[in-house]
């Protein structure tokens, strides 16, 4: 299974970009915990593995597999909008 840093790097957004403008098909049921946890930027996402993603309150693993959806589907879209 690809780790969230690496779905990350395959958006190739800039780190500084916040959660909620670059992966737009995530809910508030996700958004919400990373942010209590100070997770609001894509940077702060790649420094995460799934071990501490699942720690959070609010995050299990339907949601993980929510969030690597959206990564794959960002990078999905910017790969074939780049070509």
């Amino acid at each position: 299974m690809t780790s969230i840093r690496d779905l990350v790097a395959q958006t190739r957004l800039p780190h500084e970009t916040p959660i909620l403008s670059a992966l737009p098909g995530l809910t508030w049921h996700t958004c919400n915990p990373l942010a209590d946890a100070g997770i609001t930027t894509v940077g702060r996402l790649a420094e995460q593995t799934d071990v501490d993603l699942l720690a959070l309150p609010g995050v299990g693993g339907r949601r993980l597999d929510g969030l690597r959806a959206e990564l794959q589907r960002v990078a999905r879209e910017l790969k074939d909008g780049a070509q």
